[in-house]
């Protein structure tokens, strides 16, 4: 059976997801999940070990560590031997991408897909997905979007490269590029070939690392020793300079230099922006670990609305390689321009063309090898290598997909950006098809209705079952459907209960997990996975529906936005009720009728349609599709400096995939993958 794993895992949206996928004979084994945070991992393994029974593995690590691709694949080999991974999911944390709050520039996690694509380049699934919020599409003027195709499509297969590189340095194809052309084509080469030396460099600096870190733990070291070997271990692993990149820099600056030597006609301190330029980009690996810890800082000092973020901003931007690269081209057409003689022309023109083909990528010079050998080269090696190119982008991704969960069954308009990259050996997937049309979708009445028998400061561990045996008999409770939201009517002989029926049974396939129906779900108070075993279980049907401990005051002012259906129109009809004098401006009243809006990570962002009060868990839980016997782990809420320490409930629910969408993108990859 197909494997995946769970980066950015969370609570577990994806995890749950792609459990529930079946096509034909066909699901997931479940290998590995991660996250930073360590109430996720409670989650986790009170859900995927502990009740379901899995081996599922869990890795609580930052992905921008310096040595997460080898604690990653450490975890895999001691649980798993050599299983292979055949799917990665994950959503980078989308803070500074979202539309809902703050856009915050020069956020370390602008920069979580990076690390999270080179996971991908590490373990080469046949797909991955990426999942992340509507603004990234829009950020930066949509430039993050194309830096992300762009850094997808450079994931390029070594070997396929090297075959390729070979049959262009045959001399009757390279004999067949005319001479005005031939350092386009060449320094294409040099920059496919710098991508190899790169590669094989970073893979030998791995095992290097492995190698030394083995003889450092078998040495007779004190702990504080050792991790200060580790942590110096670490500082120079990743440090990577490209002796080929340094080279042709040396080159071009030659060149550019030799092109201006006697030249009276441009001012030296014109000339320097260009070499100085080519000196900062053989010098790469230095900018990229500047710009890192420089973001580390802003991030760990909390620099946020600061004189400082804004100084921290304006290094970091002219740190960025694309500034650097837009700089001296800018300079370069400056100098041409002037017409600075025959011999600077030449030299200019030439290492702009160099500049321009490094700034591109090994994808982009790719591209520009095969323009000119089909323009050029005779049909036989032309089509030879056009079929060698074919390979050698690893994956292939056709556009960036608009998902809103309400299509596929989930009762919430929740919309997101999804990427899913497909290996070159793999059929190419370009769309998830919605499982219900517009006026199908699932209400926030037929979702939570059942669950409306509480009061203020209850906390029920059971359900209520002749109020739900009454909602039942409602419009909402008696609409009958399947597990992706597909009336009855249109269910071809599929299994269909109300959606409220299937939160409370169960989405998961009882003959795959027997070992869910044979006992209540438990709790744990614990926040991390060392704390479990000490920690105590609470055993019960319902789990996470507790009410807030509402003042008489909040309840009329709930009771005020029930009445208008939102917070501002109860402000514009009564601007001097004291109810309304509230520093919160965010309240949404549920509609009963339709789908939420996007569930967020706050409890009292959203008013009952039936009730004065906040949400709970559970409720939220419910309009995100998450199953009853879902349990989230730790504390119901926390606050201050605890957050950075503990995820609360209400945070994992809110941070979560949609289980429901995250099945509907699995079953597209199950129908699809070889």
């Amino acid at each position: 059976m197909p494997t995946f794993i769970d980066m950015f895992a969370g609570a577990g949206g994806f995890s749950e997801g792609f459990l529930q996928a079946e096509a034909g004979d066909k699901h997931f084994d479940f290998l590995l999940a991660s996250d930073i945070n360590p109430t996720c991992e409670v989650t986790h393994r009170m859900r995927y070990n502990r009740q379901l029974g899995l081996s599922t593995e869990f890795l609580t690590k930052d992905i921008s560590d310096p040595d997460f691709i080898e604690a990653l694949c450490a975890a895999l080999v001691r649980r798993f031997g050599s299983a292979s991974v055949d799917v990665v999911a994950g959503g980078p944390p989308c803070q500074s991408f979202s539309l809902a709050g703050e856009r915050r520039k020069n956020d370390k996690k602008d920069d979580l897909f990076s690390y999270y694509l080179k996971v991908i380049g590490a373990l080469r699934p046949k797909y991955f997905v990426m999942e992340n919020v509507f603004g990234i599409l829009t950020k930066d003027g949509g430039r993050i979007r194309e830096r992300i195709l762009r850094e997808i499509r450079n994931l390029i297969d070594p070997e396929m490269l090297a075959r390729f590189l070979d049959a262009c340095r045959k001399p009757s194809v390279r004999g067949s590029i005319p001479p005005q052309q031939q350092d386009d084509f060449s320094f294409s080469l040099r920059v496919l070939e710098l991508y190899l030396e790169q590669e094989a460099a970073a893979c030998r600096r791995r095992e290097d690392y492995l190698a030394v870190l083995t003889q450092l733990e078998r040495a007779d070291l004190s702990p504080e020793q050792l991790q200060f070997a580790r942590q110096a271990l670490l500082e120079c692993k990743n440090d990577l300079p490209s002796p080929g990149l340094a080279a042709l820099c040396g080159a071009l600056s030659d060149l550019f230099v030799e092109g201006f030597r006697n030249n009276k006609k441009v001012p030296e301190e014109q000339r320097n922006i260009v070499r100085q330029a080519l000196q900062l980009i053989a010098r790469q690996h230095s900018l990229d670990w500047v710009r890192g810890h420089i973001k580390q800082l802003s991030s760990a000092a909390q620099l946020n609305r600061s004189v400082y973020k804004d100084q921290f901003d304006q290094i970091t931007d002219h740190l960025q390689p694309d500034e650097i690269f837009r700089l001296a081209l800018a300079q370069c057409d400056l100098l041409l321009a002037g017409d600075p003689g025959e011999k600077a022309s030449r030299a200019t023109a030439q290492v702009k063309l160099a500049l321009t083909i490094l700034q591109e990528g090994p994808f982009a010079s790719l591209q520009r090898i095969l323009q000119l050998l089909r323009a050029h080269c005779s049909r036989q090696d032309a089509e030879a290598l056009s079929l060698l190119a074919d390979k050698v982008a690893l994956y292939r991704v056709d556009r960036a997909l608009v998902l809103n969960a309400s299509d596929y069954g989930v009762p919430q308009n929740r919309v997101r950006v999804v990427f899913i990259g497909c290996r070159n050996d793999q059929p190419l997937i370009s769309s998830i098809p919605p499982t219900v049309t517009e006026a199908q979708k699932v209400t926030v009445a037929e979702a939570i209705g059942d669950l409306n028998f509480i009061g203020i400061g209850e906390h029920p561990l059971d359900y209520d079952a002749a109020f739900a045996a009454q909602f039942a008999r409602t419009p909402q409770g008696s609409v009958s459907r399947t597990v992706g939201g597909v009336p009855k009517a249109q269910a071809g002989g599929q299994p269909c209960r109300s959606y409220a029926e299937w939160s409370r049974i169960g989405r998961l396939n009882p003959a795959r997990f027997p070992a869910l129906q044979r006992q209540a779900a438990a709790y744990t108070p614990a926040n991390q996975a060392q704390e479990m075993d000490a920690a105590p279980l609470l055993w019960a049907r319902l789990h996470n529906h507790e009410t807030s401990r509402h003042s008489e005051e909040v309840q009329a002012r709930y009771a005020l936005i029930r009445r208008y259906g939102d917070y501002a129109k109860a402000k514009q009809e009564e601007p001097d009720n004291p109810l309304l004098q509230t520093n919160k401006r965010s309240y949404a009243c549920l509609q009963a009728d339709r789908p939420s809006p996007t569930v967020m990570t706050l409890p009292d962002d959203f008013t009952h349609y039936g009730a004065d009060r906040s949400l709970t868990v559970r409720e939220m839980a419910r309009l995100q599709s998450f199953d009853d016997s879902f349990v989230f782990q730790g504390k119901r809420t926390t606050g201050g400096d605890r957050r950075k320490l503990e995820t609360p409930q209400y945070t994992q629910v809110g941070n979560a995939v949609p289980p429901l969408m995250a099945r509907a993108i699995a079953l597209e990859i199950l129908k699809n993958i070889r």
